[in-house]
């Protein structure tokens, strides 16, 4: 199928009706194409939802091999998985350690480029890696974390790259909200530096 009957059968719109979530298609190469969306379904159910398609709607969708499926996630997504992850202390451990391997790295000497830490580095990954396996992931976990994941956005304008430098910096001894993955989690005190996070975050105290 061609790029121009992809188009004439309306087969983003279709995805996009199916998905429940704006769905655009690129041309990715010859007879090769992309499907692209935000956040909303993951990659596994996209790939349902194009065969459901294809079997309903007889060569509507090109074959399998033909495609390439590229799920973007939005910052306000980052956000929304950050904040569920500052609850988690498992989390908290993984990216100590995933900040460990790294600076334990042979090319470790360039980790501070951009500003960013292997902390940053592997919340970073982390979150990224949390986002790939749940659907919408820009939907906040509890009616509570709302206002805390607006706060992040507004704070780190809706950059994820500074919304995680906020989430970390207090960890060194620094100004910033406090996650705290430097210097271990809090460990049943009366203000861990998850709670630090979350008190700052409500009442627009961004530390500075």
């Amino acid at each position: 199928m061609s790029d121009r009957g992809i188009r004439e059968v309306g087969l983003d719109k279709e995805l996009t009706r199916v998905a429940g979530t704006e769905v655009c298609i690129v041309v990715d190469g010859i007879a090769a194409w992309g499907i692209e969306w935000v956040d909303g379904p993951t990659v596994d159910r996209m790939r349902g939802h194009v065969a459901a398609v294809r079997t309903a709607r007889r060569r509507v969708a090109p074959p399998e091999h033909r495609l390439a499926y590229r799920r973007r996630q939005s910052p306000q997504a980052w956000a929304a998985r950050a904040i569920a992850v500052l609850r988690d202390a498992n989390s908290a451990r993984a990216v100590a350690a995933g900040a460990a391997l790294r600076r334990n790295h042979p090319a470790a000497q360039g980790w501070r480029a951009g500003g960013l830490t292997p902390e940053d580095h592997a919340l970073l990954d982390l979150v990224q890696r949390l986002s790939e396996g749940i659907a919408d992931p820009e939907r906040a976990d509890r009616p509570e974390d709302e206002p805390l994941i607006r706060r992040l956005l507004d704070e780190g304008n809706h950059s994820k790259e500074a919304m995680c430098r906020l989430l970390s910096d207090g960890s060194a001894g620094s100004d910033g909200l406090g996650f705290g993955i430097a210097g271990g989690l809090g460990s049943g005190t009366a203000e861990s530096p998850r709670e630090r996070v979350r008190l700052r975050l409500v009442s627009g105290d961004s530390g500075r």
